[in-house]
């Protein structure tokens, strides 16, 4: 066996919350730090201190537009720059998670003007809420009385339109051979 040296640990955690008013609170937080003194950034942090401890909560409503966002950023690497991003993820509200959400965020947020780890944890943000609203907001099965096809359809290969579980669980939205009729058109 390969002996290892544990030098990095990144922890993240996502929670999501269904409110009174029917409406979704999603926090997502993320924390880095070191097993030896890290001597990056604007100063050393000791061994096991935060580099990065920051976190985004939005809340949404059950069709996933964001309406509230906030981020915070209570350990940063260089704090006379870092913090000055979080009020940058205000911009986000008004954004629908299920629609062109990674095209809208790196519009809005890309090109230096977001903090890379705020954007990673705003990324999370549809797969938590898909998770979250599962059997809630979105059934599990189709049960046919939604008209609509459920937002996790045809976003990963399990929930494929053309895939088996699709075919087995909602039946009315399956849709034969897709990947085949593709390729034959090719």
């Amino acid at each position: 066996m390969t002996n290892r040296q544990m030098v990095h640990i990144r922890q993240i955690e996502a929670i999501a919350y269904v409110r009174d008013d029917e409406m979704w609170d999603m926090e997502i937080s993320l924390s880095d730090r070191k097993t030896k003194t890290f001597t990056g950034g604007a100063r050393d942090h000791p061994a096991g201190e935060f580099i990065h401890g920051m976190s985004l909560i939005c809340t949404m409503d059950a069709e996933g537009t964001i309406v509230q966002a906030r981020a915070s950023m209570d350990s940063v690497p260089f704090e006379e720059s870092c913090p000055s991003a979080a009020a940058d993820y205000q911009s986000i509200v008004g954004l629908n998670i299920f629609n062109r959400f990674g095209a809208s965020l790196r519009e809005r947020l890309g090109d230096g003007i977001g903090c890379s780890h705020l954007s990673a944890l705003a990324g999370m943000l549809p797969t938590l809420a898909i998770q979250s609203f599962a059997g809630i907001t979105v059934p599990v099965r189709d049960d046919v009385t939604n008209n609509v096809c459920p937002p996790l359809l045809g976003v990963c290969r399990g929930l494929r339109l053309d895939g088996e579980a699709v075919r087995l669980h909602w039946p009315r939205w399956y849709q034969g051979s897709i990947l085949t009729s593709k390729l034959n058109n090719i």
